[in-house]
């Protein structure tokens, strides 16, 4: 609210629009209450109408004051009145056959039963809250929220009917050919066309209270120019009631021991239907009111308040209530934040409790049926037509499938068809999704190991019989099929397969039928002669392959990463193709005297350097050490490893006879920028910044062919590192 405005109309403009929002909170509130206690609970109106009004009452106060947006109000939760009106009619046929036919004492048991389903959810609400799951109700589909809403909108339509006629068991034929009933439906449906077109014309705040308002007093105008007397029109069903009792006396205990172990465990499915479908939709309330007023709130705290709100109602035997959308949209939008006018239906409310029976005599039957019609037409009937205009037509045929399920088998039946069809309709969506996301042959991708030129060469020519799959995603019985194919297609294509790599490392599970496959090709490989290796698989996956006993000798293996299934995979290739024509150790004079054929003499460069053996395991420099020299490798393998904490180090790149290791050390300086260590017994040689300082000064040819060699070097990793980029990207 505007600090600018005057006194009065700080406190006149609150309370103006908290009684328009009322309207639409309490009139909601005793058409649901009076939808629970219909039918053989209809002369106890008054007790459930007392027990209704009151936890609404206590909850709007919970609310309002509690909440931490200012200016948030309360309503009973649509979704729950359909549930606990089947509740009700499942407590008064087990007391009938009782013989307890009293309605007050079936009424009582009502009130007490739904109080304690509204107690259970605001216990989940606070839990919920607690355990920081206030979005978890989003992870249901929303093709099964949307066909549960419709299926609440068709019990909310056929009430609203049943109430505006009084006839909460079934409609008669013959009782609607009677001129008051037809003349009563009538009404409803005109005031319910009235609300459910209007606000679609009229896009304001004020269209739905003034159209109930407008119907009550036009009402009342006819009542008085025909005489009729409020006892009359409540003898021919035109207004609630008649009443016996009072709003202020709540329910006695007596009757209440037919509350048995076994009607109880028949309410259970109610009860938690009714919780868990509570927890969804103010979650998805909390949701929409956030985009709706444009100010963010802590969901948790939120959905705690809602469930100390539904503590309070439920201790008094209230509906089951919690932050409203509409009514906290429509006061914010008149007056701003204000909790005194989030107060106002509160005190409507207790001021319709003492006003008594009395008051609601005045209140016409078609009018909160119209509500009720007019409510469950948008949810059964124009929400499911909406969203089939923008959600696919397969979410639509489930939302429809969920809708008529629980129309006809039930809520608890209808969500779990709902769920299952979801899921039938997730994993028939995401089998579509491939399970390999890249396939690379040795020819296109090699492993981190810098080779000797012939060998780098073989690969290039011979690597096709090398292939690697990139797996994805979750691995189950519809998708994993393909990938089985797949290799039965390549096993009969050439040139021959020496490997077959699975990179498991972006794959999250696997199923049974997935481990079947893998054991297919496992046979495959022994059949043709290629070995079939698993990288990448994380503990739970290796567990599953190792209690099968996957892993046969030479053929099919395990091994860490990717990129060290290629160097092996490599190495069987090279072993078998150039064994005796790469040498073992190779000179860094040999290699410039490549550079520059009979001019240069081992001789030259002996003073400039240093000679450095290594062991297996042994570092050779630590990530963060001054870069001061580079290092040739004459024999033996060195890698670089990026060292991370708490993780195993990674491996950047494995070095063999004739590569070079820490040369821009020579021209960047710095600190080393990763760690290298020896694979196994090597022999290298030093050259240091000083010395080839010294060089340049003392012999500047050797020196210019120094630069050389680290330059072609340097452009070769440089244009491996964007051939890797490029097969990554494609």
């Amino acid at each position: 609210m505007s600090p600018g405005l005057s006194f009065p109309e700080q406190v006149l403009r609150p309370a103006v629009a908290g009684t328009v929002t009322a309207v639409w909170t309490i009139v909601a509130t005793i058409a649901y209450a009076t939808l629970v206690f219909s039918g053989p609970l209809a002369p106890a109106l008054a007790v459930g109408l007392s027990t209704v009004l009151s936890g609404f009452v206590l909850s709007s106060v919970v609310i309002a004051l509690g909440s931490g947006l200012t200016g948030m109000t309360a309503s009973n939760l649509t979704v729950a009145a359909p549930v606990y009106a089947a509740m009700g009619v499942a407590i008064s046929n087990d007391f009938t056959s009782m013989g307890l036919t009293d309605p007050f004492t079936q009424a009582t048991a009502v009130s007490l039963a739904s109080g304690a389903a509204t107690l259970l959810t605001g216990l989940f609400f606070v839990a919920l809250a607690s355990f920081r799951g206030g979005a978890l109700g989003q992870l249901l589909p929303y093709p099964v929220i949307s066909g549960y809403n419709s299926g609440i909108g068709w019990f909310l339509l056929i009430g609203g009917l049943k109430l505006t006629i009084d006839q909460p068991l079934g409609i008669s034929a013959a009782h609607l050919l009677e001129p008051h009933s037809i003349a009563q439906l009538a009404a409803a449906v005109v005031t319910s066309a009235v609300l459910v077109i209007l606000p679609r014309r009229v896009a304001h705040w004020a269209v739905l209270p003034s159209v109930l308002m407008t119907s009550v007093l036009l009402f009342q105008i006819f009542r008085l120019a025909a005489g009729a007397d409020v006892p009359a029109l409540q003898t021919s069903h035109w207004v609630l009631g008649p009443f016996t009792g009072t709003f202020l006396h709540l329910p006695a205990v007596a009757g209440v021991a037919g509350l048995d172990f076994d009607l109880t465990r028949r309410l259970a499915p109610y009860v938690v239907g009714s919780v868990f479908i509570a927890a969804v939709t103010q979650v998805l309330v909390l949701s929409a009111l956030e985009n709706d007023l444009r100010r963010t709130f802590a969901l948790n705290n939120e959905l705690a308040m809602a469930g100390a709100a539904n503590i309070a109602g439920g201790l008094v035997g209230g509906l089951p209530t919690g932050q409203a959308f509409a009514a906290t949209v429509l006061l914010n939008k008149q007056t701003g934040p204000s909790r005194f006018g989030a107060l106002i239906p509160a005190l409507w409310g207790a001021i319709l409790l003492v006003a008594g029976p009395t008051l609601l005599g005045y209140l016409p039957r078609f009018v909160v049926g119209a509500l009720l019609i007019a409510v469950g037409l948008e949810r059964f009937v124009f929400r499911i037509v909406g969203d089939a205009r923008i959600n696919p037509v397969l979410e639509t045929v489930i939302a429809v499938l969920v809708s008529l399920s629980v129309i006809l088998l039930g809520i608890l039946n209808g969500m779990a068809i709902g769920l299952a069809a979801a899921i039938v309709l997730f994993a028939y969506n995401y089998r579509r999704i491939p399970v390999v996301w890249a396939t690379l042959s040795g020819s296109e991708i090699r492993s981190n190991v810098v080779r000797a030129p012939e060998v780098t060469r073989l690969l290039e020519t011979e690597g096709a019989g090398i292939v690697l799959f990139r797996l994805q995603g979750y691995l189950f019985f519809l998708n994993v099929s393909s990938l089985r194919a797949t290799v039965e297609q390549r096993a009969d294509e050439k040139p021959a397969l020496s490997d077959i790599i699975f990179d498991f490392r972006d794959v999250v599970g696997m199923d049974s039928s997935a481990l079947m496959a893998f054991r297919r090709v496992g046979q495959i490989g022994e059949e043709n002669n290629f070995r079939v290796a698993f990288a990448g698989l994380d503990a739970d996956l290796r567990d599953v392959f190792e209690s099968a006993r996957m892993w046969r000798d030479d053929r099919v293996i395990c091994i860490d990463t990717a990129d060290r299934a290629l160097q092996f995979a490599e190495d069987r290739l090279a072993a078998k193709n150039v064994r005796g024509r790469v040498p073992h150790a190779l000179t860094l004079s040999d290699v410039l005297a490549t550079f520059a054929p009979g001019e240069f003499s081992a001789d030259r460069l002996a003073p400039y350097l240093e000679h450095v053996k290594l062991e297996p395991n042994q570092v050779l420099m630590h990530l963060g050490d001054p870069a001061d020299a580079m290092f040739f490798v004459e024999s033996g393998q060195v890698t670089a490893e990026l060292e991370r904490e708490g993780a195993a180090p990674v491996r950047l790149q494995t070095l063999s006879s004739g590569a070079l290791t820490g040369e821009i050390a020579l021209f960047r300086g710095g600190v080393r920028t990763a760690s290298v260590r020896a694979e196994e017994n090597c022999r290298l040689v030093r050259l240091s910044k000083e010395a080839l300082e010294r060089m340049e000064s003392d012999d500047p040819d050797l020196a210019r062919l120094i630069h050389r060699y680290i330059i072609v070097q340097l452009a070769d990793k440089v244009a491996n590192t964007t051939r890797m980029i490029d097969v990554g990207l494609h």
